[in-house]
């Protein structure tokens, strides 16, 4: 849990998005829509490939000499010798380095799932990597080498930047992480979970409800801060007046933030926060007249702790379809994971489910030059600028014990 939550503020924090838990189902909700036959899935499952051998960190453009096994799928035959030439979709996945291996099987098993729902798809050779740089560009070589037409990976900042500052990117790769600066690469594709984007459809939300000021209530950590100034910004930028902003931590006494918010009186608010301080602040935001509250999906932890969630009733934010929405045509094909993942791994499960089916347009050379690309089980998504791919999530609100999605809701 601890090392997948840290992966995932990571992630987060760099601008991108528990461990084996409890199972996460879609929060229930009340709107309806017409449920999809699932296709017979083909069945592909990755036998564990060779580690790569690690190395030290060297310049972007350079490569090991050192020999690297070729991974193989249970139903193909390994080719004969590494480098053998086979048409795929390469994934690659810090699946070799602790910090990072349960986020990245989180993220392979959506992808396989993904692939298994397809009963055309392209075949998928998985290439487990560690977390060093060196070691992720020689098997990112490796993939093309053996015929991958479209990589999916690298996962984290780091491997991200090393790759967009090399020259080898030859066929489309769909990055799950955002570099360090502009990237050139014409091959280079960005998509992922970034919190920043989420944060900016919140504050978006708000205004598109006619919202014209907020009070910003963030918890003193990376994350509430994190959130309390993008929020900030997106929202001065759309021409939004904060009329102040109040931090609190675990030793804040909360009845006087509460004698605050009564003076206040503010418009609206938004809280910076986490599932659990969202449950611990929000009663005490409470006034005479309800103030119409947003946050981000760091605050909802899933439908299996609903009933907690009775005090923030009210409060709107945002999700993905995955976790929000049971019978939308995209979720109702995929089946969610065997074994637990807690709901952080749910979503990176999500995330490589529709990395997948994007993998799959360019495979096919279907993928549209702009505009909306695909209704994905992660949002609507579509390829902005920068060959950058942009997720529009569901708008949802927690009444009492449910969530429900708010149809005509838009960020």
């Amino acid at each position: 849990m601890q090392r997948i939550t840290a992966f995932l503020s990571i992630i987060f924090l760099a601008g991108v998005i528990g461990g084996c838990a409890t199972t996460t189902q879609p929060a229930p909700v009340r709107d309806a829509r017409t449920t999809q036959k699932q296709a017979t899935p083909a069945v592909i499952v990755p036998t564990p490939a060779a580690s790569l051998p690690a190395a030290e960190t060297p310049t972007a453009k350079s490569l090991p000499q050192t020999p690297i096994a070729t991974p193989t799928l249970a139903e193909k035959p390994a080719p004969s010798k590494p480098g053998a030439s086979s048409p795929h979709i390469g994934l690659l996945l810090p699946l070799s380095a602790p910090t990072f291996r349960q986020p990245a099987e989180a993220v392979k098993q959506g992808v396989l799932a993904a692939a298994k729902a397809q009963p055309d798809m392209p075949t998928v050779r998985v290439y487990p990597t560690s977390d060093q740089v060196t070691n992720i560009l020689a098997a990112y070589q490796q993939a093309v080498d053996g015929g991958a037409r479209v990589i999916i990976g690298p996962l984290t900042k780091n491997a991200v930047t090393a790759l967009a500052e090399s020259d080898i990117t030859a066929v489309p790769t769909l990055a799950l992480s955002v570099p360090e600066g502009e990237t050139a690469s014409p091959n280079l594709y960005l998509f992922g979970l970034s919190l920043d984007a989420e944060t900016r459809q919140v504050a978006q939300l708000a205004a598109n409800e006619g919202r014209n000021s907020v009070l910003i209530v963030a918890s003193n950590n990376a994350l509430g801060k994190r959130l309390q100034a993008t929020f900030g910004e997106a929202w001065q930028r759309l021409g939004g007046k904060i009329v102040d902003q109040l931090n609190f931590t675990p030793s804040t006494d909360l009845n006087a933030l509460h004698d605050k918010v009564e003076k206040l009186q503010p418009e609206s608010i938004f809280l910076a926060v986490n599932a659990q301080e969202a449950r611990l602040v929000r009663p005490y935001l409470a006034t005479a007249t309800p103030i119409p509250t947003y946050t981000t999906s760091q605050a909802f932890s899933g439908a299996s702790e609903a009933q907690k969630n009775v005090d923030l009733a009210g409060v709107r934010f945002l999700d993905m379809p995955w976790m929000l929405q049971p019978d939308h045509p995209a979720v109702m094909i995929y089946p969610h994971p065997e074994k637990a993942l807690g709901i952080d791994g749910e979503r990176l499960y999500a995330m490589g489910i529709d990395a997948y089916r994007l993998a799959q347009l360019f495979y096919r050379g279907e993928m549209p030059a702009g505009g909306v690309v695909l209704d994905g089980v992660t949002g609507q998504i579509s390829l902005a600028s920068g060959r950058q791919f942009t997720r529009e999530l569901t708008a949802a609100e927690f009444q009492a014990d449910v969530v429900v999605v708010l149809d005509n809701a838009k960020p």
